[in-house]
């Protein structure tokens, strides 16, 4: 039996895609293995979202190979369609493949190596291309208990620093019936939470149906079966409706938010082509913790912004303080040719980037402890994935991760867990009962 094994960089549609590239080469009679596990077969799945994601691509493309001679080596994803000529001249690439074919390339494996780089591309971004991910149901993979599941791609938001939409092509939405299908199939497997990603979800749309509508179907068809838990997700597609679906026991929808911010200036918000304000942000999140008072809310930042001065870095701080958010995911501004911003005068200095950066981190960290202070002596439900040493390690509904020591076997296994006490990145627990 042939091997492969696929690193995937980048986002959570991504990790989604590569989910379903693996279950097709499954099929085709591939075993799956570790990533730094030699095999016949390796798939790198590339990020151009910043610079460095694009140095970290190269990075992992020439380990691969050094790593793997006489493996067949085939890159896909954002840095395929940014800079394909840069890709071809690295030596030891088999297959190249653009977005827009990502999901075509299968019958193009030669199992051998070439001479030089094959390259699939595409001439269009294809509507239906969402559909038909997955045209007959997956043979389950072991360790797969928490599934992505794409819904939507593309972006048409252009936010001035912002290379995906370029990327990734205009919005789209996926078939209902096929999100549906593929839950089904999940469920069968034993997936017990799915999350529903894509570049911009709360663009859902298909055929009237918008992202509530899926919801509200996801749960008449498959009810506490399993959690749902979305990615990342605009504020302006935010309203009451997910909030009352979250405080409701009965309905599977976690209560966590990952909204991004980027600023917490209007005046950068403006100049990033962010259709919202910081009062809009604030609404719906003092909103959100008074209908679901447990409820975890996390945020992307964006550090560096040409033209962020001290002071309207600073109004960023100042609201991040007062914002119920526990944690942060910070990115240092990456200019990106293409993009509006790439032009824009009032570039800020590296190192003072990083000093923003550094204060950020910290702010995060106390913000963090403070959440998982409220959360002293709760009972949560944790769903439990691999084990590490003697503990097992998982996430609560509202996205603690937990760690806990067991005699039997927690994985896969959802569990009342006690939160005890307070780690430097997590919090442990007791079992209190198994659920299932």
């Amino acid at each position: 039996m042939k091997h492969v094994h696929i690193h995937t960089l980048g986002c959570r549609l991504n990790q989604a895609e590569s989910d379903v590239i693996l279950q097709k080469l499954y099929e085709l009679g591939y075993e799956i293995v570790p990533k730094d596990t030699p095999a016949d077969l390796c798939v790198i799945h590339t990020c151009a979202v910043t610079h460095e994601a694009e140095v970290k691509c190269r990075k992992v493309i020439r380990q691969t190979i050094r790593q793997n001679p006489d493996a067949e080596i085939v890159v896909i994803g954002c840095y395929v369609e940014k800079d394909i000529e840069v890709l071809k001249n690295i030596p030891g690439i088999d297959l190249i493949v653009d977005n827009k074919r990502k999901m075509d390339w299968f019958s193009h494996i030669k199992s051998e190596k070439q001479s030089s780089p094959s390259l699939l591309t595409g001439t269009q971004w294809n509507f239906p291309s969402l559909n038909n991910c997955l045209c007959a149901m997956p043979v389950s993979i072991p360790g797969f208990h928490r599934a992505n599941i794409k819904i939507q791609e593309g972006c048409n938001s252009y936010c001035s620093y912002c290379i995906i939409p370029y990327l990734r092509g205009p919005s789209r939405s996926r078939d209902v019936k096929e999100i549906l299908q593929e839950i089904g199939w999940r469920v069968d497997a034993g997936v017990k939470e799915i999350v529903l990603t894509g570049i911009n979800i709360g663009d859902y749309s298909f055929e009237g149906k918008n992202l509530i509508d899926l919801l509200d179907m996801i749960n008449k068809q498959f009810g506490n079966q399993i959690r749902i838990r979305l990615s990342s997700i605009e504020i302006n597609s935010l309203n009451k409706e997910f909030l009352v679906r979250m405080q409701d026991n009965q309905y599977p929808l976690v209560p966590y938010l990952h909204i991004p911010l980027q600023s917490g200036s209007n005046t950068i918000l403006k100049q990033m082509n962010r259709k919202y304000t910081r009062e809009v942000y604030q609404d719906f999140a003092m909103q959100a913790i008074t209908t679901v008072p447990d409820i975890g809310i996390s945020t992307d930042i964006l550090v560096g912004f040409p033209g962020e001065t001290d002071a309207l870095f600073n109004e960023t701080v100042e609201f991040l303080e007062h914002l119920p958010i526990f944690f942060l995911h910070i990115f240092p501004y990456s200019p990106r040719e293409g993009t509006p911003a790439y032009s824009f005068t009032e570039q800020i200095p590296t190192l003072e980037i990083n000093r923003r950066v550094d204060l950020l981190i910290k702010l995060s960290k106390k913000k963090r402890n403070l959440f998982y202070r409220k959360s002293l002596n709760t009972i949560r439900e944790v769903l439990f994935e691999t084990k590490e040493k003697e503990y097992w390690q998982g996430y609560t509904d509202n996205y603690i991760r937990v760690l806990t020591k067991s005699c039997e076997p927690l994985e896969n296994k959802l569990c009342n867990i006690r939160l005890d006490n307070i780690s430097i990145d997590h919090m442990n627990g007791t079992v209190i009962n198994i659920l299932r």
